[in-house]
């Protein structure tokens, strides 16, 4: 199933809906043993979306249950997150290389090295814990009581939600911070998830703002992923590495992000161009106006008046033959 509410359908039957669509999508995932990464990849992503979700809902599902379920998924995602952090370290290298900013010669195959030594090719990813609480969460989401009707089961954390990723933009560019930027990652992911929730209020502009904070996402995700390997460069596990190529990594590293970031700030000038109370009313009326059209659409050949047979007037042979070839 799509990961959208339906025009028509309750805000907190949907929310039930698309929270058991995603913990079941987790799940498969976890049980698909073909490429480890990949499936605890797409395992983390359905709970990011669980999570956008959640968020969306906050207000009216109670902030002490949001509390819990939220920090239950998160940490079920940490539980699998030591060889994806692996594979995007080994990932972060290759873009570094690919981009000619790794210049001295061998110098990737050392990081590559140094990064397989430190984590290992078996770090235990903590999948059948995942499952059995993944079980758990799907029967409390299975019930979870939300409280309001229409749009506005949503419109508060919508409203909440996008305020905090506005501020974060404006945090970021104010005061630098590889910190900074992650926040801000982490509210363009949730801003992304939920406009892709409420897209059927009006596909054409809010699959557009789906489409441009996943833009966004991506590159903030790469900038994320740049300053993991300067941490990884300067902790113990990176101790491997001489000063010299510490120093050099870095360097690369922050020069990525300088593009990165120069890149982003035109995506969140315009996404996050209005005000979060301006924003939130124009798409409940989105939402509103889209129910009332499909409530009141007409079938097209229903509505188009009967047209009364035309008589076919039956011409002769030499006749049929003149219209066919005119005389020039």
């Amino acid at each position: 199933m799509a990961f959208r509410f339906k025009l028509g359908e309750p805000f907190d039957e949907g929310s039930r809906r698309i929270a058991v669509e995603q913990i079941e999508r987790a799940q498969s995932s976890l049980h698909d043993k073909r490429d480890q990464a990949v499936s605890v990849h797409e395992a983390r992503k359905s709970l990011k979306r669980l999570r956008a979700l959640l968020r969306l809902v906050r207000p009216a599902m109670g902030e002490q249950v949001f509390r819990a379920e939220n920090g239950q998924l998160r940490d079920i995602g940490l539980s699998l997150s030591g060889a994806r952090d692996r594979h995007v370290l080994l990932e972060t290298v290759d873009k570094l290389e690919r981009a000619g900013r790794l210049g001295r010669k061998g110098l990737a195959d050392t990081l590559r090295q140094t990064i397989a030594a430190a984590n290992g090719e078996g770090t235990p990813l903590g999948t059948r814990g995942a499952l059995a609480r993944l079980a758990e969460a799907k029967k409390r989401l299975a019930d979870m009581q939300i409280a309001g009707t229409g749009f506005e089961v949503v419109a508060p954390g919508l409203e909440r939600s996008y305020r905090r990723c506005r501020r974060a933009f404006s945090a970021a560019y104010r005061e630098p911070s590889d910190e900074a930027f992650h926040e801000w990652r982490k509210g363009a992911q949730a801003h992304w998830r939920q406009m892709t929730l409420l897209s059927r209020g009006w596909p054409d502009y809010l699959g557009a703002r789906a489409a441009e904070a996943r833009n966004l996402s991506q590159l903030l995700g790469d900038d994320h992923d740049l300053a993991v390997l300067v941490a990884f460069v300067h902790s113990d596990a990176g101790a491997g590495l001489r000063g010299e190529q510490a120093a050099l990594i870095e360097r690369a590293a922050r020069e990525g992000q300088d593009q990165l970031r120069l890149s982003a700030r035109p995506y969140g000038e315009r996404l996050f161009a209005d005000g979060p109370k301006r924003l939130c009313r124009n798409i409940g009326v989105y939402w509103k106006a889209a129910f009332d059209a499909k409530e009141h659409e007409v079938d097209a050949d229903q509505s188009r008046p009967a047209q009364p047979a035309q008589r076919v007037r039956r011409q002769s042979a030499p006749r049929r033959r003149a219209a066919a070839h005119p005389k020039v």
